[in-house]
């Protein structure tokens, strides 16, 4: 029988990198302790904060953009080792729990003994898949004229474009527009539209940005407004979000 194959490699870069469209035949289980990353397939973006950790399947094709310097680590697997984990990116909030254990992996280094480093990502692959789930994820339309419509509001979320005005935009009735928006993100018009404010946010906020200037950069009114739907949607305020990720990587 072949040797199931986990390696671990420690990463730093002084300057962002963009990375294109590529697929790796290990599944990359992967964090940052400094600096941000985003991930994008044809189905969506995905935005990995510090201390929150990445999933990418074996041989799933996608692109990746870092932001600032970065420091972190990334596990390559087996795709035996990797059935129980999501067959699209993910982005998983860390634990104490997780954290330790990506201690030991990273402590054991290259000689440490195969079958206890494969002991320890079968426990850490565990709990991955038992905790908590977070939407960190923006699906994108695979339909030309809305997935135009998607990037343009993604990249600048902060547009308040109406619903009608995009639809007389992109030359298609809004009725249709309501309806296939929906059909292929999985999304009302405007509950895309409040995620890809907030994946906006996580992304400025995990670049360092202060909570007032994200707050109106993309697209609210008032902090307080912004730090509700932000609450409401994650659970937590933007402060306790990035402290639930802290120390994933060591």
């Amino acid at each position: 029988m072949a040797e199931l194959m986990a390696r671990l490699d420690l990463n730093a870069y002084e300057a962002p990198r963009t990375t294109g469209a590529h697929a790796h035949e290990e599944g990359q289980l992967f964090a940052l302790r400094a600096g941000l990353q985003l991930i994008e397939t044809s189905a969506g973006r995905w935005v990995l904060p510090p201390g929150w950790i990445g999933w990418i399947a074996p041989r799933c094709a996608h692109a990746a953009q870092s932001h600032g310097a970065t420091a972190g680590w990334s596990l390559y697997l087996d795709p035996a080792l990797t059935t129980a984990l999501p067959a699209q990116p993910h982005v998983f909030a860390s634990t104490p729990l997780i954290r330790e254990l990506v201690g030991r992996l990273v402590s054991l280094g290259e000689e440490g003994e195969a079958a206890r480093r494969l002991r320890l990502v079968g426990v850490l692959v565990d709990e991955l898949v038992a905790g908590t789930r977070t939407s960190l994820h923006l699906a994108l339309p695979q339909e030309r004229r809305l997935l135009a419509l998607a990037t343009a509001l993604a990249d600048d979320p902060a547009r308040d474009d109406t619903l009608e005005q995009w639809a007389d935009r992109i030359g298609m009735a809004r009725r249709t527009l309501t309806r296939r928006f929906a059909a292929e993100t999985g999304l009302s018009f405007a509950q895309w539209r409040q995620q890809a404010r907030l994946l906006k946010a996580v992304q400025l906020l995990g670049m360092g940005e202060p909570v007032t200037a994200v707050a109106l950069t993309v697209g609210y009114s008032s902090v307080s407004a912004f730090i509700e739907t932000f609450r409401r949607h994650f659970g937590c305020t933007p402060s306790r979000f990035f402290a639930q990720g802290a120390d994933t990587s060591r």
